[in-house]
Parts: structure tokens; sequence; C-alpha cells
């Protein structure tokens, strides 16, 4: 991995750190890259939902104020949202078997899409969903296990 890259985190990370604690190794990795780190609105928006209590969405709340100060909050744009639409179509297409889970895809895609579209490799616990993804369309990616 190059010195200068660049890394967009799904969900499954921040919430393994978050359940593992400070000294648990999605922490460390999320400590160790956060210079580099950007954070994807739908990443943001997934972590709000979540957030059960005050104190969590405070440091949901935190982080994404955080990352937008800094110039890291990185949203869609209107060809990834596009590119999105045309990849499920795509993936409902050519394997009809997966009609059901496209619904459930868009995140994981749109979290993949905006760090190819800022040039970023995605970083996510969920192999199987990013890696069917990426049959569909490239992007560069880091499956932690």
């Amino acid at each position: 991995m190059a010195a200068g890259s660049r890394f967009v985190f799904d969900t499954t990370v921040y919430v393994a750190a978050v359940r593992g604690g400070v000294f648990s190794p999605p922490f460390r990795l999320l400590q160790e890259r956060l210079p580099r780190t950007h954070l994807a609105s739908v990443v943001s928006a997934e972590l709000r939902a979540g957030a059960t209590s005050e104190r969590a969405r405070r440091a949901v709340h935190d982080l994404t104020r955080w990352a937008s100060r800094v110039g890291r909050l990185v949203t869609p744009s209107a060809a990834t949202w596009d590119r999105a639409g045309e990849v499920l179509g795509q993936i409902r297409r050519k394997d009809p078997s997966l009609r059901s889970k496209v619904p459930r895809l868009w995140n994981d895609l749109l979290i993949a899409l905006v760090a190819r579209q800022i040039g970023a490799t995605a970083v996510t616990y969920d192999a199987e969903d990013f890696q069917l993804l990426r049959r569909f369309h490239p992007f560069r990616l880091e499956v932690l296990s």
C-alpha cells in the first residue's frame, strides 16, 4: 500500500471499532490511517441510523463535523449516483438470482464508488457484498478479517 493512499472505511469497520474498544485491531487501524481517511456521507448516515444512545449520536455528529471541517467528508456526485444505478441494473440483468439483494447493495455500492470518485481504497469487513460489486465495476478494495 502506497504511503499516500487514501481510505474510505465502510460502516462495518466503525462498528467493529466501537464494539471492540480502543485496544481492538479495528480501532487501532482507524487511528493509524486517520490522516488519510475520508468519511463517506453514506457511512455517516448509516452510523446515525444505528446510533441508539445520545453518546453514540454525539460521537457520529463529532466525526462527521470533523471530516467536514478538514475537507474529508465525501458525498457521491451526480455521476456517481448515475453509475450506481447502472451497476445495480447490470447486476439485476446479468444475475437474476441476485435481484432480491439489489436494494441492500445501494449503500455499499455508493461507498465503493465514492472511494473510487476520490481515488481511495474502500475498506470493509463485508467481503461478500463488496467482492460481488467489484465483479460488476472495478474499484480498489481492502477486505479485513
